[in-house]
């Protein structure tokens, strides 16, 4: 299975999340699965495709063309394909990957995850996006999303495109 991950790439982000993100990369290539990310070296990026890798899985970077040559790309990359803005590399990611994972993360992984919700909403995707609660992170977002179903801004249909989880092991038996 190809899974996208979506997540921060700040190297500030707490041990928490780190962990969670290790913890989520060992299952993937533990599994066989490919992972399908953002490509750099930072952050919950580096921890999650670093772990897949070393588990044995692949690894697809998925970068834009200005940082090509700088030093944010990650070397465990089984492979890195560049594109020139995010909305291509949106595109890429969300018509190559079956399911979608949101780690904890800033506006990029919010934006992410939004538009793979919307693109299964109109049915332009299956997959749907699994939201990694850890220690509460999404907990605000989770609301967020009752009360768009409460206020029937989406309807009952919208709400399979996404799930929320605490742990890796809850993803475990998504897969």
């Amino acid at each position: 299975m190809k899974i996208a991950v979506y997540c921060s790439s700040s190297d500030r982000i707490a041990e928490v999340y780190r962990q969670a993100a290790r913890g989520l990369g060992r299952l993937l290539g533990s599994k066989g699965h490919t992972l399908i990310y953002g490509g750099n070296a930072c952050g919950l990026m580096g921890d999650v495709s670093s772990a897949c890798a070393q588990a044995g899985g692949r690894v697809i970077g998925v970068n834009l063309e200005k940082w090509r040559d700088s030093d944010l790309p990650n070397s465990d990359n089984s492979e890195t394909l560049y594109f020139q803005n995010l909305s291509e590399r949106k595109t890429f990611m969300a018509t190559q990957a079956d399911l979608f994972i949101a780690l904890p993360g800033g506006l990029g992984t919010l934006d992410e995850a939004a538009d793979i919700m919307a693109r299964h909403q109109i049915g332009e995707l299956k997959g749907r996006v699994v939201f990694l609660n850890t220690n509460g992170y999404y907990d605000g977002l989770k609301l967020q999303m009752e009360r768009f179903f409460a206020e029937h801004c989406m309807t009952e249909q919208s709400t399979d495109a996404y799930v929320f989880v605490d742990t890796v092991d809850e993803i475990a038996t998504l897969l």
